[in-house]
């Protein structure tokens, strides 16, 4: 299964919020992602119509990263997440991009696995006693 996969915008906020409602709710995160929305730099991912998952891209050190990524639980396992990150590679701003996760995201973990992303570092006291993973993906040319 493929999704389109389009720029967001302010009017796919009531879409988006019951994807990933804990990173939504707390105002700081909330206002970050609507100046995220307006600057262009969130995606969803659509297929009938029904927005299924979205990224949130941002740049690291001269890189493209992928801030956040989430899919409808209802409709995960069925290749949304593949679609987001393969349009990520679209937007790379060099020869590789990057993304992170809490050590205890095994889901993710799975998902960065199963595209061919390597992990290549932790971070330890962002969010104490689950430190953050972080991958690299390579593209080609």
């Amino acid at each position: 299964m493929s999704a389109l996969v389009r720029a967001a915008s302010a009017d796919d906020l009531a879409a988006l919020e019951p994807i990933l409602p804990a990173f939504l709710a707390p105002p700081h995160k909330r206002g970050r992602l609507l100046r995220a929305l307006a600057a262009g730099d969130v995606y969803v991912a659509e297929d009938g119509g029904a927005i299924v998952g979205f990224s949130w891209l941002t740049e690291f050190f001269a890189h493209t990263f992928v801030n956040a990524l989430a899919v409808a639980a209802e409709r995960r396992r069925s290749g949304y997440a593949g679609d987001l990150l393969a349009h990520a590679a679209t937007r790379a701003v060099s020869n590789r991009i990057f993304t992170s996760t809490n050590r205890s995201n095994a889901a993710m973990h799975a998902v960065l696995s199963r595209y061919g992303w390597t992990r290549c570092g932790e971070v330890d006291h962002l969010d104490p006693g689950d430190p953050e993973v972080f991958y690299v993906r390579y593209l080609s040319g």
